[in-house]
C-alpha cells in the first residue's frame, strides 16, 4: 500500500549550488530528490555565499522572520524539518523560529549539522537555556553520530534522538572503476567551503613543507566562501603552476574531479558528516582528515583513511600521511577501494530515506 504523502516545511540555505555550497543545502537537495513519499516545500534559511553581514543582511533576516510568521501557521504544513547548525550565528538566528513554530502548534523535527558547539566547546549558559527550550518536550531530532546523540542529551536535555548518518547518491560512483598507475604526480583535492575553519592553514602548512621536500603532488581546490580570496592567493603565490582552483562546482564537473584527484584532504576544526567526505571516498579517493565530528565513523584509520590529531603538529602529521602514499601505490588503491566499498555498503540512499520516514512517523 502506497503511503500517504506527507507536506513537509523543510529549511536550508539556497539549494542552487552556484549560490550555496553548503552541507545543509546538499543534505537537503539529496532528501528533496530521493524521498517520494513527502511534498517538500524548501525555506530559504541561511546566507549564501557572496552575501556579506551587514545592514542590507540584517534587513534581510528581519523580512525571513516575517514570512515564516506567515508560512509556517498553514494547515498544510503537517511537519517541521528544521536544519541546524549549533553555531552562534544559527542558534541566535533560528532558536526563535523553532520556537515560534513550536508555540503554533506545528511538529517538529530538528536536523543538526556541525557547528562549533557541537564538538570542541560548550556553548555559554545563557546559550544553553536557549537550546534547551528548542530540544524540550519530546522533540525530534537527528544527530549524525552516536557522540553527538550522548552530548546533545547531556548538554541540552534533547530527550528523543535519533543517529542518521548522511549519504550520497553512489550510483555513478559505483559504475566507475579507478586505475592506478603510479603517477609520479599525487593529485590532493580540497572542496567544500573555503574558510580557516576547514583547516586550510594546516593544508598550507604541509603542502610548504611537502613543496620544500620535492614531494611532487598538485593541489586540487574547488568552493566559495568568506576567506576564498586570501586562500586561493596564498595557494597560488606558493605553489605556482601546481595548484588548481576550479571554483563552484557541481554535477559533471564535480564528478570528474574527483575522478582526477588521488587523496582528499579535510582537517577541518569542527565538523558534522560532510557530504563532500562522503562522495569523496565513493569514487575512491583517500580522506586525509582531523578526528572531529562524525568524520570518523566513516573514516577508520589505516582502512578506509588516514586520520590525523587536531593539536599543534597536526601539519606535520599531514605531510606525513600524503609522504606515505605518495610512496606507495599499493596502499593508496587498498584504501581507495575500502573506502568505496565502505559508503556503498553503509550509506545506502534506500536505507537512508527508510530510516527518514520512519522518524517522521514517528515525530
Amino acid at each position: 500500500m502506497k503511503m500517504r504523502e506527507r507536506k513537509i516545511l523543510i529549511t536550508a540555505p539556497s539549494l542552487d549550488t552556484r549560490l550555496n555550497v553548503s552541507g545543509i543545502s546538499s543534505v537537503t537537495n539529496f532528501i528533496i530528490s530521493n524521498n517520494k513519499n513527502c511534498r517538500y516545500q524548501h525555506f530559504e534559511l541561511g546566507r549564501r555565499d557572496d552575501e556579506k553581514r551587514n545592514i542590507l543582511w540584517l534587513l534581510g533576516m528581519i523580512k525571513t522572520a516575517g514570512k515564516w510568521m506567515v508560512t509556517v501557521p498553514s494547515k498544510k504544513i503537517e511537519l517541521v524539518h528544521f536544519n541546524f547548525a549549533l553555531s552562534r550565528a544559527s542558534i541566535l538566528r533560528d532558536v526563535p523560529l523553532v520556537l515560534f513554530a513550536k508555540f503554533v502548534g506545528k511538529k517538529m523535527l530538528i536536523h543538526i549539522h556541525g557547528g562549533d558547539y557541537l564538538s570542541n566547546k560548550a556553548a555559554p549558559r545563557w546559550m544553553q537555556g536557549f537550546l534547551k527550550k528548542a530540544f524540550s518536550g519530546n522533540t525530534a531530532v537527528i544527530v549524525l553520530s552516536a557522540d553527538e546523540k550522548t552530548m546533545i542529551a547531556e548538554r541540552y536535555m534533547a530527550k528523543n534522538i535519533t543517529i542518521l548518518p548522511n549519504c550520497v547518491d553512489v550510483k555513478e560512483a559505483q559504475a566507475f572503476k579507478r586505475n592506478h598507475t603510479g603517477n609520479a604526480v599525487v593529485k590532493l583535492l580540497f572542496i567544500g567551503r573555503i574558510s580557516k575553519a576547514k583547516g586550510l592553514d594546516f593544508i598550507y602548512d604541509a603542502l610548504s613543507e611537502l613543496k620544500t621536500k620535492q614531494v611532487p603532488f598538485k593541489f586540487f581546490m574547488a568552493g566559495t566562501g568568506a576567506d576564498e580570496k586570501e586562500y586561493v592567493k596564498k595557494f597560488a603565490e606558493l605553489l605556482g603552476d601546481s595548484f588548481d582552483f576550479k571554483g563552484v562546482v557541481s554535477g559533471t564537473i564535480k564528478t570528474e574531479l574527483y575522478k582526477n584527484c588521488d587523496v582528499f584532504l579535510l582537517p577541518s576544526l569542527f565538523e558534522g558528516l560532510p557530504m563532500s567526505l562522503l562522495e569523496a571516498m565513493s569514487f575512491g579517493l583517500v580522506p586525509v582528515v582531523t578526528d572531529v565530528g562524525a568524520m570518523s565513523d566513516a573514516v577508520i584509520n589505516g582502512k578506509t583513511g588516514i586520520i590525523i590529531e587536531m593539536n599543534d603538529h597536526t601539519a606535520t602529521e599531514m605531510v606525513k600521511a600524503i609522504d606515505q602514499l605518495v610512496n606507495n601505490t599499493d596502499l593508496v588503491q587498498q584504501l581507495g577501494v575500502n573506502a568505496a566499498n565502505f559508503i556503498f555498503t553503509n550509506y545506502s540512499p534506500v536505507k537512508y530515506v527508510e530510516q527518514l520516514n520512519k522518524i517522521y512517523t514517528e515525530a
